[in-house]
């Protein structure tokens, strides 16, 4: 029998993971957050250009006031203290220690950056972590032999995909859909009305925690908790993390 699997993804651990995850429980969803173990408790602003755009800038800038012509969010990572109780009971995954490009950065790097991260917060979370994001989305072909000897078995990219397929290569992971897209609710009802016939079906929505502070038509905190509530409660559809879904799918 095949099924239906939705899972969130979060990046970089921030202190909006907090509202996220009180309402991700009363939804009864699950999601996979994928934390920086070299960056915590770090603070900076992120504004939004355009949708998804953004630029980062330090605290000091922005409480300067120079930088105030774009709607800005504050981008704070929880501290290292907190993170076991704030994650406890959801998957953790990778993200570099300290959020580098892989696609620029020496192979000597990429591979420090990717296995101290796993081996620091499988240490840190008391439990195996196997799943990666990549920082801005990209570097999948230049990370693939670090990841392997990281002991990763998946990667999530920043390309979409909206067929509803688990991926054909576990290391280069699409995304269905970003928070921010106006697509989210016509393909959420696409996913809802399709049914597995012959395989089964995933839909991973993206999202960081910074973007519901936006409070705009496309990223605001009534959209996050909608889409929970479109998705919760449908019999025929798994919510989980990333890792349980493709576990519960190489069974099938």
């Amino acid at each position: 029998m095949y099924r239906k699997y939705f899972a969130w993804s979060f990046d970089d651990g921030l202190e909006q993971d907090k509202r996220i995850i009180k309402t991700l429980k009363e939804y009864e969803m699950g999601a996979t957050f994928h934390l920086n173990s070299g960056m915590f408790g770090d603070k900076t602003y992120v504004g939004r250009i355009g949708n998804p755009g953004m630029r980062e800038i330090s605290v000091e800038a922005f409480e300067s006031g120079n930088c105030r012509l774009l709607p800005y969010a504050p981008h704070f990572r929880i501290p290292e203290d907190e993170v076991r109780d704030v994650y406890a009971g959801f998957e953790i995954a990778g993200h570099t220690c300290h959020h580098v490009n892989l696609m620029t950065c020496s192979q000597e790097d990429r591979l420090r950056e990717i296995a101290d991260d796993i081996i620091s917060l499988s240490d840190l979370f008391d439990q195996k972590v196997t799943g990666f994001a990549y920082p801005y989305g990209m570097g999948a072909k230049q990370s693939r032999k670090a990841l392997k000897a990281a002991g990763v078995q998946y990667a999530r990219l920043a390309v979409t995909d909206s067929a509803f397929l688990f991926p054909e290569d576990p290391l280069a992971m699409p995304l269905t859909c970003r928070f921010t897209s106006e697509k989210v609710f016509p393909l959420i009802e696409q996913f809802k009305s399709k049914e597995p016939e012959d395989h089964d079906l995933f839909f991973l929505m993206f999202a960081h925690g910074y973007e519901c502070d936006f409070g705009t038509a496309e990223a605001n905190w009534e959209k996050f908790e909608n889409i929970c509530a479109a998705v919760a409660g449908q019999k025929d559809i798994v919510c989980c993390s990333i890792g349980q879904a493709l576990r519960h799918h190489a069974k099938d």
